[in-house]
């Protein structure tokens, strides 16, 4: 490594949040750990870390060393990308976040396959609600996110996006699932699937039952998107999502979308996002190529659901696709 083993013991310590475990991970004693860290802090005269008794969290100081310190090595991977790239393989390790819909329904498969194309490469994939997916590229934590569109995301690059909504999730047996549209209200008077957060339809919610007085009568509250499938697939209740979890069993008429009437609320598209230094490594590049594809063909099958045909309306300008 080009780069001092210091900075990977802070990156860890701040991960991980305790000495201890990072020594572990590191396969170091904790002893050597500690010490670095204490002559480092000596080095600057401040405090790098607060030491309680669940732990150790970043000072302010800590927070501004580490930012510098996930720049730098982040740098560092990027110009080892450009290197092996000359090769013509692609390595390196890729880092997703998305929402869990996508994360867990649609990625899977995707990686897989773009994994077994791409052996010299390996990826970290979580899934988190829409603040923690920003907050998480803003950070760095993270190369590429899948989220909800939303204006206010202006420092990270969209490279691709769907245009689908929120809606009412349910069985095609289902009174009303051959309804155009709903409200939340006329959903409420039957037994629904909701998530632990309700972050999705939140302010819908708020807004809506506050005017008619009605309340959801969840018959599964879960945080799994796994068993919130087969609860809305077992006709437990109504669930509420864009369809892109559920394309497979659209398709085949088992399960129906029906758009919600949300005004001005429902996000109109989910968005693959890029953090400005990814659209700088050959791997990532090569990534968010799959990935638009990916789009593309989602959008494909979604307008085929709606009976619109192919989208006519195209991808943002994103990334060349990388060799």
């Amino acid at each position: 490594m080009m780069h001092s083993a210091t900075m990977q013991c802070l990156l860890k310590v701040s991960e991980l949040g305790s000495i201890r475990r990072a020594a572990e991970a590191l396969n170091l004693a904790s002893s050597a750990v500690n010490r670095r860290i204490l002559n480092l802090e000596q080095d600057l005269g401040v405090a790098l870390f607060k030491r309680t008794q669940r732990g150790v969290v970043p000072t302010a100081a800590g927070q501004l060393l580490l930012r510098h310190v996930r720049d730098t090595l982040g740098d560092y991977e990027r110009t080892l990308d450009e290197i092996r790239s000359e090769t013509g393989i692609l390595s390196g390790e890729v880092r997703i976040i998305g929402i869990g819909s996508f994360v867990d329904c649609i990625l899977p498969s995707a990686i897989v396959e773009f994994a077994d194309a791409h052996p010299a490469m390996h990826f970290r994939v979580v899934h988190g609600d829409i603040g923690h997916v920003v907050r998480e590229l803003r950070s760095g934590h993270f190369d590429l996110g899948i989220t909800f569109l939303d204006n206010r995301i202006r420092e990270l690059e969209l490279c691709a996006k769907l245009d689908t909504g929120v809606g009412a999730i349910m069985a095609s047996s289902h009174p009303l699932a051959r309804r155009k549209s709903v409200t939340l209200t006329e959903c409420a008077a039957f037994s629904t699937s909701m998530f632990s957060e309700r972050w999705i339809i939140e302010p819908l919610v708020d807004s809506e039952f506050q005017r008619t007085g009605v309340e959801f009568r969840p018959r599964v509250i879960t945080n799994s998107m796994a068993i919130m499938e087969a609860a809305i697939r077992a006709r437990l209740g109504i669930g509420f999502f864009t369809p892109i979890g559920f394309i497979e069993d659209i398709q085949k008429g088992t399960i129906v979308h029906v758009p919600l009437e949300a005004g001005d609320f429902s996000p109109e598209g989910i968005g693959l996002f890029a953090t400005k230094p990814a659209l700088d490594s050959p791997t990532l590049r090569a990534t968010i190529a799959f990935l638009s594809e990916l789009f593309q063909d989602l959008q494909s099958r979604l307008d085929a659901i709606k009976g619109a045909g192919p989208d006519k309306r195209g991808q943002p300008a994103s990334v060349d696709r990388a060799r």
